[in-house]
């Protein structure tokens, strides 16, 4: 038994990096453009998924798998503001990884074993919550990288502080829209997910 549910295991962790990163790679799948400003990244909520289905060390993985492809795509893709700002292994990686443990320890904890009929609710938050960690984290290691480590490696001129500023600013709007879709999509598609995982223990 220990054995089938450790290949289980196994094929979602797989096909939930293969997700992942198919919408990495295919922009309306792992991002939703609102206006030229604004564009909410759904990758936060399949990893926050995938946690809270495998448990938050592979959410942890998972995290990793999402933002090291964000900091290989930074140096990969053209020069943009967004790609500047993800040249920072710190400001790609960490974030995304934080969203996977956190999202996923909180549900293990405190949702897993509640009734089906009341996860939505908490679904909600989570999906919420894992929005405001991504947005926080960024912008927290944006800030950190570009007024006390100053940062220029990134290929943004020394003094760049207005740029930065700006960075901040624009993912930190962004961050309020990802909360208000987070709080829709993960109790929409999680609450269907979960049940499936619970019904055939893939959890």
């Amino acid at each position: 038994m220990k054995k089938t549910q450790s290949v289980r295991h196994l094929v979602l962790t797989a096909l939930f990096i293969a997700i992942i990163l198919l919408q990495a790679m295919v922009p309306w799948l792992g991002n939703l453009p609102i206006n030229p400003l604004v564009s909410v990244t759904i990758i936060t909520y399949t990893v926050a998924i995938g946690a809270m289905i495998l448990g938050p060390k592979t959410g942890l993985f998972l995290g990793f798998i999402w933002g090291s492809y964000s900091f290989y795509n930074a140096w990969a893709a053209g020069v943009s503001l967004g790609a500047l700002m993800f040249r920072n292994p710190i400001t790609a990686i960490v974030p995304r990884m934080a969203v996977g443990l956190i999202i996923g320890w909180l549900y293990w904890r405190f949702v897993k074993n509640r009734q089906t009929a009341r996860r939505p609710i908490f679904l909600a938050g989570l999906g919420a919550l894992a929005a405001l960690i991504n947005t926080t984290l960024v912008v927290l290691s944006t800030w950190i990288g570009f007024n006390v480590m100053h940062t220029t490696f990134t290929g943004i001129p020394a003094g760049g502080a207005s740029v930065a500023w700006l960075l901040q600013v624009v993912v930190g709007f962004n961050g309020i829209f990802e909360m208000i879709a987070g709080a829709i999509f993960v109790p929409v598609i999680g609450s269907v997910v979960l049940l499936v995982a619970d019904r055939y223990n893939f959890n």
